[in-house]
C-alpha cells in the first residue's frame, strides 16, 4: 500500500463489464474528484481491451510500467 496519493500516478481501468457506456462515466466522476482533492496525483483513465472476460496484457504492462497505483473494475 501507498502512504499517500500525493505525486504518484494512478489508473482508473473500467473493464468494460456491461459495455462501453456502462461505467465510464464513473470513472470520470472518480477522475474529478482527484482533481479536486488531490491534484498532484496524476490520473489515467483507461478502458481495458475487449470484453470484461478477456486479458489486456498491454495494459497490465503499462500500468507495471507508469503507475504507482491502479483501481481496476466495475461500476454503474
Amino acid at each position: 500500500r501507498l502512504s499517500t496519493l500525493e505525486g504518484k500516478t494512478i489508473y482508473l481501468v473500467d473493464i468494460n463489464w456491461g459495455g462501453p457506456d456502462a461505467a465510464y462515466s464513473v470513472f470520470e466522476e472518480i477522475e474529478s474528484w482527484f482533481a479536486k482533492n488531490i491534484p498532484s496525483a496524476k490520473i489515467i483513465l483507461k478502458r481495458k481491451y475487449g470484453s470484461y472476460s478477456q486479458d489486456d496484457p498491454k495494459l497490465w504492462k503499462e500500468i507495471a510500467a507508469n503507475g504507482n497505483a491502479a483501481l481496476i473494475g466495475i461500476s454503474g
